[in-house]
């Protein structure tokens, strides 16, 4: 219960920092909105020019490589995104006055790394999917374990390939140094970041099934619209969120002020070594 505790704890914490740049959450939604639109601008087209192809085989592995091209596409967006509200709110806890502009010009500086990144993890989904569909059950179990340990490894990745300018794959080599003493406190966080962004779309959701049983029509529409966009609004503050503790934990793991949010028992707990690196 202590971890689940400090778990909450470390997301009001983020919160309270986001809150004093609000426009931050702004991010997640439109990096969302840039990777849809790149998936599709890339995979439609793909689809429509292979899908007429005679020789099955053929399609099938260019089909593929289509949706895996896709795929590195929308998951670089979603990243600079992600970037860019780390940077925003590492430049907040160094005393400074973060701007939209200022916090996509450093993920932009970092568009190059952060496309490896992006290669990286559609590569380590693919393997994950192939396992689970040629292995049944057991592929499921092993793609889930695999799965959890690939997101709590590489929980810090972003910020360091944002603040030091390193590649995908030694970004997971250091991330993964500055996490390997922080696993369970990495997954109590999640699991407070998730259980608040479960409690947040509750409304939402029994207001649209409340305006559904109605049988109106306008109704059902309007309550599908505002559950809809209450809930994108739900997973933009949860990803906002989740970016700030990064920048906090990346900070406090090298030594660096961050904001008096976290206090020193929250983030003590959460990163129990400070070594130097």
């Amino acid at each position: 219960m202590g971890r689940i505790a400090n778990g909450w704890h470390i997301a009001t914490a983020s919160w309270r920092v986001l809150s004093r740049d609000r426009e931050l959450v702004v991010v997640p939604v439109v990096a969302a909105v840039v990777a849809a639109l790149g998936f599709a601008v890339v995979a439609v087209p793909g689809f429509l020019l292979l899908g007429g192809s005679d020789a099955a085989q053929a399609s099938d592995v260019a089909l593929w490589l289509v949706l895996a091209l896709a795929t590195v596409v929308g998951t670089w967006a979603l990243a600079i995104g992600s970037a860019a509200v780390v940077a925003g709110a590492a430049e907040r806890m160094a005393g400074g006055e973060p701007t939209l502009g200022s916090a996509f010009a450093a993920a932009r500086a970092r568009s190059g790394r952060l496309l490896g990144w992006a290669v990286l993890a559609t590569v380590v989904s693919i393997v994950l999917d192939q396992i689970e569909e040629r292995l049944g059950f057991l592929g499921r179990v092993v793609s889930w374990i695999a799965g959890t340990a690939f997101g709590v490894v590489s929980f810090l990745a972003l910020p360091v390939i944002v603040f030091e300018d390193v590649g995908a794959i030694e970004g997971l080599r250091r991330s993964a140094r500055l996490l390997r003493s922080t696993w369970g406190e990495q997954l109590t966080f999640n699991f407070g970041i998730g259980l608040l962004g479960f409690l947040a779309v509750l409304p939402a959701v029994a207001l649209a099934a409340g305006l559904v049983a109605t049988g109106v029509v306008v109704l059902q529409v309007v309550g599908i619209v505002v559950a809809g966009a209450w809930i994108v609004v739900c997973l933009a503050v949860t990803s906002a969120l989740s970016a700030v503790f990064k920048a906090a934990l990346y900070r406090w793991a090298k030594g660096l002020p961050v904001d008096p949010a976290f206090d020193a028992g929250g983030l003590t707990g959460a990163f129990r070594h400070r070594d130097d690196r």
